[in-house]
């Protein structure tokens, strides 16, 4: 959630409202899916409590390095691999989160009914059809739209209002694009079945066994690294080329703009570290 709001959150007491409220916000969210029953409220609720607990004294300290990082790198001029470094940084972190919470996710996988199962299956087909009539549906240029809107959104609650060639630099990126959105449901639907799948497995075994925490890591793998080689080839090129984007984004910006990356970059540093004193 830390991450989420890091990069997706306008204003910095947001951030603060959000990462404080993350343990309902996750809550809800699971509930949504599982419709959780009885005991796995509490179970699930009190999990969620040693997670945040865990993060704030394990994972902000990162995000505030990382942060000093950045506001480092923003007055100058960057390169793509310095992009790609950044988010790979936040990958790694995600991974170290998914391993701490591998013993309760196990735990509460292998208590799911056949009717959670449902309920789980009917929340994918919802949120399909929402990703299919904002990806899938439009035709390339109400796609190509939607996308420079979010981003221009974002890129300028950090660097302030763009101008037009630096829209331009924006609309470039984004027309030339290697995503596919048809590539990107195939693997999102490959990985609906391949989770479904794996909790049936996981609650036949009845109990958090070793070999049920082996079958959740199994699919958090799969979940970051695709098995089919397809997806995987076009990801990683997706990814290099968002760095190369940013990278050109952010080096045509002012001296004025980039300031005010920095002075962003330190209100979130400042943040997660009035959040990492709180309990």
């Amino acid at each position: 959630m830390a991450i989420a709001a890091l990069v997706g959150l306008s204003a910095c007491s947001t951030l603060k409202l959000a990462y404080n409220q993350s343990d309902d916000l996750i809550y809800w969210w699971l509930d949504s899916y599982a419709d959780l029953q009885d005991g796995q409220k509490s179970f699930t609720r009190d999990a969620l409590t040693d997670l945040q607990r865990w993060h704030r004294q394990q994972q902000l300290p990162e995000y505030v390095a990382l942060l000093k990082r950045m506001q480092a790198m923003a007055p100058q001029d960057i390169t793509s691999a310095q992009v790609c470094a950044v988010t790979e940084d936040l990958k790694t972190s995600f991974i170290t989160l998914l391993r701490h919470v591998e013993p309760a996710s196990t735990q509460l996988a292998v208590q799911l009914t056949p009717d959670q199962m449902r309920s789980i299956r009917k929340r994918f087909e919802k949120t399909n059809k929402e990703w299919r009539a904002d990806w899938l549906d439009p035709d390339a240029q109400d796609r190509l739209n939607f996308r420079s809107k979010q981003a221009l959104n974002r890129l300028e609650d950090f660097y302030g209002r763009l101008n037009k060639p630096q829209r331009d630099v924006l609309q470039a990126w984004l027309t030339e694009t290697v995503f596919d959105p048809r590539l990107s449901y195939a693997e999102r639907e490959r990985r609906q079945t391949d989770t479904l799948e794996t909790l049936q497995r996981m609650a036949q075994e009845g109990s958090a066994s070793t070999a049920a925490q082996a079958l959740f890591r199994g699919l958090v793998e799969r979940s970051l690294n695709s098995p089919n080689e397809r997806y995987r080839v076009y990801n990683h090129a997706l990814w290099q080329e968002n760095c190369e984007g940013f990278a050109k984004l952010h080096n045509s910006t002012t001296p004025a703009q980039r300031q005010r990356m920095v002075e962003a970059l330190r209100g979130y540093e400042s943040d997660f570290k009035i959040l990492m004193t709180q309990k």
